[in-house]
């Protein structure tokens, strides 16, 4: 028996609109090199030195932290929205409702100017064994640039991972949670290995897109005085006046975190694919 390959027909309307791709790049790239509106020394310059650097590292630790606790603080709003409770759900409901409906930058400055006039001291230790978590002390001491930023960053937040989280574990088929519990299976169980396990499968693209934005969002603190990217490079053009060149600098790191978290993205998304 003969075997023919199978030829298969050229894609050239892909071939033609990757050449378009290609030929635009330098039409757009090469104008703005030569336009002499950035000093693309002064970039280099900058670039990576070491107050950006520091910036960077900022930027990253909150937006990762931020993201992390939101998720875990979502999660458990989520399941309080599709709860058989209807007190609890209606909280859960006015939870998402007040800090989706706000302003991250309002809540910001809420953390930061009132919350500690309102609270006036913090403290937290565990009765018993004596063991201070948080020593007692003025609570605008307590509220830094980064706690404040931690706190409405991540209130914020969870009210969107909430939602997020909301539709994947309404995206999980119901025969599987019926299936369970003919067997016997008790209802935590279900809920934490099998609807949850599939339900962060489904959302995880979502989840990956919350956490991008975070990155963006963490800029938001520059009104408080978080030493972010965009608040470390505002000091350095208010002295050099440098403006285009060091908004360059932060643009190019913004895309740098952006483009590292899609990678990451796409290698889970590879590795644990929705079921």
């Amino acid at each position: 028996m003969t075997f023919y390959p199978v030829r298969r027909p050229r894609a050239w309307g892909q071939i033609i609109q990757a050449a378009v791709v290609v030929a635009a790049v330098p039409v757009v790239i090469i104008p703005f090199v030569n336009s002499g509106v950035f000093d693309l020394a002064t970039v280099g310059e900058y670039l990576f030195g070491p107050a950006i650097l520091t910036a960077v590292w900022g930027t990253l630790s909150l937006a990762t932290l931020s993201t992390a606790l939101a998720l875990v603080l979502g999660t458990g709003v989520a399941l309080l929205r599709i709860s058989a409770n209807p007190v609890l759900r209606a909280a859960a409901g006015f939870y998402v409702f007040v800090f989706r409906g706000t302003p991250m930058l309002v809540q910001l400055l809420i953390w930061f100017y009132a919350v500690p006039r309102i609270i006036g001291h913090v403290g937290l230790y565990i009765p018993g064994i004596d063991l201070v978590l948080i020593e007692y002390q003025p609570a605008s001491n307590f509220f830094t640039p980064f706690v404040a930023g931690l706190f409405a960053l991540t209130l914020a937040e969870a009210g969107y991972m909430a939602e997020v989280v909301r539709s994947g574990i309404q995206g999980v088929d119901g025969g599987q949670r019926d299936a369970a519990r003919a067997l016997g299976v008790p209802s935590g169980k279900i809920m934490r290995q099998i609807v949850l396990v599939q339900a962060f499968r489904i959302v995880l693209p979502a989840i990956a897109n919350q956490y991008i934005l975070m990155i963006k969002n963490t800029s938001l603190a520059y009104a408080i005085g978080y030493s972010e990217i965009l608040l470390s490079v505002s000091r350095v053009y208010y002295t050099n006046f440098k403006y285009l060149e060091l908004l360059l600098v932060a643009a190019f790191w913004y895309l740098l975190l952006t483009a590292v978290i899609t990678v990451g993205q796409h290698f889970i998304e590879r590795r644990f694919p929705p079921r």
